[in-house]
C-alpha cells in the first residue's frame, strides 16, 4: 500500500507541470474520482481491521468488574439461643483477570491466513490503479482514432465537393459528362453521411473518457507522428517471466492461495489442544449468597489446557471447505497466468513490428499522395476518369488514417506490455503524455 501511495504522489507532483486536456491531467481527475479505486482502498481497510482482530486473539485479555450490593439479611430463629435477625448491609465485590494464550496454534496460523488477504488486496487495489491507467490510454486512443477519422473525411469531402463545384461549373458549359456529376453527386453525399457518422463516434469516445474521469472531456491532444517507436527490451520469454512474477493481480492472486493454505492448517490445528494461562486477584466483603463477611482477598494463577475430543465433524468439515477454496485459487492463479502469458506475448510482438509498420505507412501515404497528385492532374488533362480520381482520394484518406492507426497500435501494444508486466506506472503514463502534441497555449486562450 505504501507503494501504491509514492506512485500516486510522485505522479501529482508530474501533474503541476502540465496543463490541458493530455493524458497526465485526465489521469488527475479519473484517479481522484474512481469509484473502483475508492472501493479498493475500502477492501484493504476493512481487511486491516479483519487481521487487527485476527491478532487481538494472540494478545492478553484483561477485564475489570466490580459489583456493589445493599442487601437485606433475614434469619427466622430457630431457638432461644438463635434468634430471629434482620439486618441490611452494603456489599462490595471487585476482580480483575487476565487471560493470555500460551498455545493457540489455529489463533495463529488463521491470523497468517488474515495476513495474506490484506497483501491480496493490497496488491488488487495496485492492479486496480494500473488498469486504470491502461483504460485511460485505451480510451484516449480511441477517442484520438475516432477523431481522426472525422478529420480525414473532412477533407476528404471538402477535396470532393472541390471537384464537384468545378464539375457542375464545367458541365454547364457542357464540358464534363453527366457521369462524372452524378458520381461527384454520389460520393460527396457518401461522404457526407460517414461524416455525421465519424462525428457521432468521436463524441462518444470522448464520453467513454467521461465515464473515468467523472465530467466532460472537451478535447484531446493528438498524437505526434514524428516519435520514435523503440521496440521492447530483452526477450518475449524475459517479459512473460515478469509478467508472472510483477503483475499485482497475479500476485494477488497468488496471496488468495497461501491463505487457502494457512486456513487450511488452521483448521487442521483445531485439533490440538489450546493451553491457556489465567491470572485473578478478586476483593469482596461478602461471601457465599452475597452474605456478610470479613473483607478479604484472593490472587489466584493457573493454567487452563482445554482438549477438543469431538465436535461431530465440524472440523472436518471446514478442513474440506477450506481445502476446495484452495484448488479454486490455484485454478483461478493457473487461467490468469496462461492469459497474461497469451496477451504479453501478442503485445510484444506487435510492439516489435510496429516500427516497420509505421514505416511501412509512411511509405504508403506518400505513394498514395503522389498517385493522387497524378491522378488529378490526369483528370484535369481528360486523361483519367473521375472514378479513378475519387477512388485516389479515398486510398489517400485510407493510408492517412493507416499511419495513424500504425503509431495507435504502437501505444497500445506499448500500454498492454507494460499493463501485464506491472510496469504501467507514473513514469511510463508520462511517457506517453510525451508522445502528445502539445499545443500552443496563446493560441487556445485566442480560440
Amino acid at each position: 500500500m505504501r507503494r501504491l501511495c509514492l506512485l500516486i504522489v510522485g505522479m501529482g507532483l508530474t501533474l503541476s507541470a502540465h496543463a490541458g486536456e493530455d493524458l497526465l491531467s485526465l489521469y488527475e481527475r479519473a484517479v481522484l474520482s474512481s469509484p473502483e479505486l475508492l472501493s479498493s482502498q475500502y477492501t484493504v481497510d476493512v481487511l486491516r481491521a479483519q487481521e487487527d482482530r485476527s491478532y487481538a486473539a494472540l494478545l492478553p485479555q484483561v477485564s475489570i468488574s466490580g459489583n456493589y450490593s445493599y442487601n437485606y439479611f433475614h434469619s427466622k430463629g430457630t431457638s432461644i439461643f438463635n434468634p430471629e435477625v434482620s439486618t441490611t448491609y452494603p456489599g462490595v465485590r471487585a476482580s480483575i483477570n487476565l487471560q493470555q494464550p500460551i498455545f493457540d496454534l489455529q489463533a495463529y496460523l488463521l491470523m497468517k491466513s488474515q495476513e495474506a488477504k490484506t497483501t491480496q488486496s493490497e496488491e488488487d487495489l495496485l492492479s486496480a490503479h494500473q488498469k486504470l491507467i491502461s483504460d485511460l490510454i485505451d480510451r484516449y486512443i480511441d477517442a484520438l482514432e475516432a477523431a481522426d477519422k472525422s478529420e480525414i473525411t473532412a477533407a476528404e469531402l471538402r477535396s470532393t465537393e472541390q471537384q464537384l463545384a468545378r464539375t457542375q461549373a464545367m458541365q454547364a458549359r457542357q464540358m464534363a459528362m453527366v457521369t462524372d456529376l452524378y458520381e461527384l453527386q454520389a460520393r460527396t453525399e457518401t461522404l457526407r453521411t460517414q461524416l455525421i457518422d465519424n462525428d457521432n463516434n468521436a463524441r462518444i469516445a470522448l464520453e467513454k473518457l467521461r465515464e473515468l474521469t467523472g465530467d466532460a472531456v472537451t478535447s484531446l491532444q493528438p498524437v505526434r507522428l514524428d516519435i520514435a517507436q523503440p521496440p521492447p527490451d530483452g526477450s518475449i520469454d524475459n517479459w512473460s517471466q515478469q509478467a508472472g512474477q510483477l503483475n499485482p493481480e497475479l500476485r494477488a492472486l497468488k496471496m488468495a492461495v497461501e491463505s487457502a493454505r494457512q486456513t487450511i492448517n488452521a483448521y487442521r490445528a483445531g485439533y490440538l489442544p489450546r493451553i491457556e494461562l489465567q491470572l485473578s486477584e478478586t476483593y469482596s466483603d461478602t461471601a457465599y449468597n452475597n452474605r456478610q463477611s470479613p473483607p478479604f482477598d484472593i490472587a489466584t494463577a493457573g493454567v487452563q489446557a482445554t482438549v477438543p475430543i469431538y465436535d461431530g465433524g465440524g472440523t472436518g468439515a471446514k478442513i474440506d471447505e477450506a481445502t476446495a477454496r484452495k484448488k479454486i485459487a490455484e485454478s483461478q492463479l493457473e487461467q490468469k497466468l496462461r492469459e497474461f502469458e497469451k496477451l504479453t506475448r501478442a503485445a510484444y510482438l506487435d510492439m516489435q513490428t510496429s516500427p516497420s509498420r509505421s514505416l511501412a505507412t509512411d511509405r504508403q501515404l506518400a505513394a498514395s499522395e503522389k498517385s493522387r497528385d497524378a491522378m488529378k492532374k490526369g483528370h484535369e488533362l481528360g486523361v483519367v476518369t473521375i472514378v479513378d480520381l475519387l477512388g485516389a482520394e479515398k486510398q489517400l484518406s485510407e493510408a492517412k488514417l493507416q499511419q495513424r492507426q500504425a503509431r495507435y497500435r504502437y501505444f497500445k501494444a506499448r500500454s498492454s506490455l507494460y499493463f501485464q508486466t506491472g510496469k504501467l506506472i507514473a513514469p511510463e503514463l508520462t511517457k506517453f503524455n510525451e508522445w502528445l502534441v502539445l499545443r500552443d497555449k496563446k493560441i487556445a486562450n485566442k480560440k
